[in-house]
């Protein structure tokens, strides 16, 4: 009887992992142009909300710390829209972390995150590698 069970039972496909999925996702170009197009406003979202939760802040808190709105910092974890150079400075300042943004030519395949910037959260695309990461 179990045989027949599991003969029935629909199989499960093996798990993917992140970097399979995106890969996979990648060669959608609409996907990949709106993926491109957030990296910044993403690895800024992961910051905030990575600093907000380990030092037990609201939103609220967080914003009076950083001398913003409530709203402005969720619209910043929300990651849909990248920050402006005075934003940035300002969350360096405040949060007492360090972005890193490397620019360079487009190549053929997604860049290779450098191993000296992967020791915070790091992002690449084929043009971009974005580190967040503290301040040495």
């Amino acid at each position: 009887m179990n045989v027949i069970l599991q003969a029935m039972a629909p199989s499960t496909p093996p798990m993917q992992t992140f970097d399979e999925w995106l890969e996979k996702d990648l060669a959608v170009p609409a996907f990949r142009a709106e993926w491109y197009r957030t990296v910044l406003a993403r690895a800024i979202s992961h910051a905030i909300t990575r600093y907000r939760i380990e030092h037990e802040l609201s939103q609220t808190a967080l914003g009076e710390q950083l001398g913003m709105s409530q709203t402005q910092i969720s619209r910043l974890e929300g990651g849909d829209h990248t920050p402006n150079f005075e934003t940035l400075l300002r969350l360096t300042s405040a949060l007492g972390i360090e972005i890193s943004l490397t620019i360079g030519p487009k190549s053929a395949t997604r860049r290779e995150i450098p191993k000296a910037l992967q020791r915070g959260l790091c992002d690449a695309t084929d043009q971009v590698v974005i580190s967040v990461r503290a301040a040495r």
